[in-house]
């Protein structure tokens, strides 16, 4: 994942946070992220352009923004995209990791998405490369 981060994005394109930033987040939100996810935030960070996945303070947003559409407990919104969210179901974590699923607070249903935020940030990386959206 680093290589092909490296490889594809241009310089500073995410915003990289820190330890205490994503304790107060998961604090304020009550649940704890995935491994994986907060070694993404911490290495990477949030706000990437080209991917736009959500950093501690998007998520915050998001997370007020949908609370009045009944956000189930646990989901952390990591991408917003307009009529659905991808969100850590952190409800269901096994072994420091939880699935990825597809809410949305206009349909009824909740969609696997991913077993893993890995998983899903490789899909997203692999899907960006393929659709030209990162600057080189």
């Amino acid at each position: 994942m680093r290589q092909l981060l490296k490889e594809h994005q241009r310089e500073h394109t995410f915003d990289k946070q820190s330890e205490d930033v994503i304790l107060r987040t998961e604090k304020q939100l009550q649940v704890r992220f995935p491994k994986s996810f907060r070694w993404f935030l911490k290495t990477f960070g949030g706000d990437g352009h080209e991917l736009d996945l959500n950093g501690c303070n998007d998520i915050l947003e998001n997370h007020k923004s949908f609370k009045a559409f009944h956000i189930p407990k646990g989901y952390v919104i990591i991408q917003n995209v307009d009529e659905y969210c991808y969100c850590l179901d952190t409800e269901n974590m096994k072994d420091g990791e939880c699935p990825v699923v597809n809410w949305s607070a206009y349909e009824e249903g909740v969609y696997h998405t991913a077993n893993h935020f890995y998983q899903f940030i490789l899909d997203e990386i692999e899907n960006a490369i393929e659709n030209d959206w990162f600057e080189v």
